[in-house]
């Protein structure tokens, strides 16, 4: 399953779109890194706010949440579960890219 998270530059501080194309590469090469086989990430500016946050597709097909929570529950995994890790990886990422 890919799993599109489009990353918000004001996340990275107010001068956040100076570095978001960078931010969203290292973040996606961190958390592939880490994910289980089953999970490809994207990560990306989210500079459409009419596009949702995250998004789940399998074969290029768009999943709604509730068939995404169906694909995780085949590999023991919870979709508030999964969230929640995702913001707090995100967060040591944010924290990582910027040396804290």
């Amino acid at each position: 399953m890919t799993v599109i998270f489009r990353m918000e530059p004001g996340s990275l501080g107010p001068d956040g779109a100076q570095y978001i194309n960078e931010f969203c590469e290292f973040a996606q090469m961190q958390l592939q890194a880490c994910a289980p086989i089953y999970i490809r990430w994207a990560i990306v500016p989210r500079l459409d706010k009419s596009l949702a946050e995250m998004e789940f597709q399998v074969a290029n097909k768009k999943l709604a949440a509730a068939k995404a929570s169906q694909y995780l529950a085949v590999f023991d995994e919870n979709l508030n579960h999964f969230e929640e890790q995702l913001e707090d990886n995100l967060e040591a990422i944010i924290n990582q890219y910027f040396g804290r």
